[in-house]
């Protein structure tokens, strides 16, 4: 439905050009739900304004549904207000002197060129989008009596008014509260989901990128990383780059002495076994084996504990209730673990480490 190919973006600045976007291809299928997650200054809001028309790429193609609306070869750039997209911004951008219907009805009144509507469709129009985001018979609000939450709502009632079919959600929930943010995430899913719209999302959270996406990437320093499923990027990741920034991760480097579905890396901390049969590595290449924290078995009893298994010593023990966050020393490294909290870990308690095969995964 979204189609990205080789975009590319640049800015001269007074310290010579900035590389924005390199190379940027993604496709999205309709209906699906895609995040552009990064760091500040990845460029991940520059391909989102790119596709939204607001900036202009100096190479490539984007296509939205079967229109292409921007090609480099072809000459081709359609204006932002006829492409057929909605968008939030990080800031709302909710006009103060409206009330709620005004703002909501902006892009009908306003917006495509030629394009006219009936009193009775805006208000039509206008009363559907704010009943997909729960805001019905806030129409007559005043803006300036509007929560944050309220404000996002508006936002997206408006992004979705003229029925586009793409949306672009450029970090819109950075500025709510934690609480709210939370609860805006749930809502933001299930709004995307009963409308059916396709959903470019952009955010340097990595929690909302897990939580509401149907397919991640990560870009960084305007190249597109790595691509996949949350599962895929956060349990299997094929960058150590992208798997620490995606959480917190254990890495051991080391070479590989075995390949297969039994296979093995030497680290500092002897051999691990790891399955090897969908890597594509060789004996002897240098790899990373990467371990979440939670993904470490602690014990005071070695019991059943076969291969994968260390003697350590507990650094630290901090209890959360529902796990203790962890710090394990090995032969001289620490690694994070997250601890059951039915057994009592001490400081400087010595304990058994095991690391599951089907854990572990192998990063470049």
């Amino acid at each position: 439905m979204l189609r990205i190919e080789n975009l590319r973006k640049s800015f001269v600045l007074d310290k010579g050009e900035v590389r924005a976007v390199q190379n940027v291809s993604i496709e999205i299928a309709e209906g699906q739900f895609f995040t552009l997650l990064g760091p500040s200054g990845s460029g991940k809001s520059t391909t989102l304004r790119c596709i939204a028309g607001l900036e202009h790429p100096e190479d490539g193609e984007i296509h939205i549904g079967n229109e292409c609306v921007f090609s480099a070869k072809r000459h081709i750039l359609v204006p932002p207000e006829q492409r057929p997209i909605g968008m939030v911004f990080q800031s709302y951008a909710i006009w103060p002197h409206m009330d709620v219907f005004h703002n909501v009805a902006f892009p009908l009144l306003y917006g495509a060129r030629g394009k006219k509507y009936s009193k009775v469709e805006v208000e039509k129009g206008v009363n559907e989008a704010l009943a997909q985001v729960q805001m019905a018979g806030f129409a007559g609000r005043p803006a300036t009596q509007l929560s944050g939450g309220q404000q996002q709502r508006v936002a997206l009632a408006r992004a979705l008014v003229r029925k586009p079919k793409l949306l672009l959600l450029d970090e819109p929930l950075s500025n709510l509260d934690a609480k709210l943010r939370e609860e805006m995430r749930v809502e933001l899913k299930e709004v995307a989901r009963n409308v059916g719209i396709t959903t470019f999302f952009v955010t340097h959270d990595q929690t909302e990128a897990l939580a509401l996406s149907d397919k991640i990437g990560v870009i960084m320093s305007g190249e597109l990383v790595e691509m996949g499923t949350p599962y895929q990027m956060y349990v299997r990741p094929k960058n150590k780059t992208v798997a620490e920034f995606l959480g917190t991760a254990n890495s051991l480097k080391g070479k590989v002495v075995r390949t297969g579905d039994k296979g093995a890396v030497e680290t500092e901390l002897g051999a691990i076994s790891v399955d090897l049969s969908k890597n594509d590595v060789n004996s002897n290449d240098t790899v990373y084996v990467v371990i979440r924290p939670e993904g470490l078995v602690c014990s005071h009893q070695r019991g059943a504990f076969g291969e994968n298994c260390f003697e350590g010593t507990i650094k630290r023990s901090l209890f959360l209730g529902s796990f203790i966050d962890g710090e394990v020393t090995i032969k001289g490294k620490n690694f994070r673990a997250l601890l059951s909290p039915h057994e009592v870990f001490q400081p400087g308690e010595r304990v058994y480490v095991h690391v599951p095969a089907d854990r572990c995964q192998v990063t470049r």
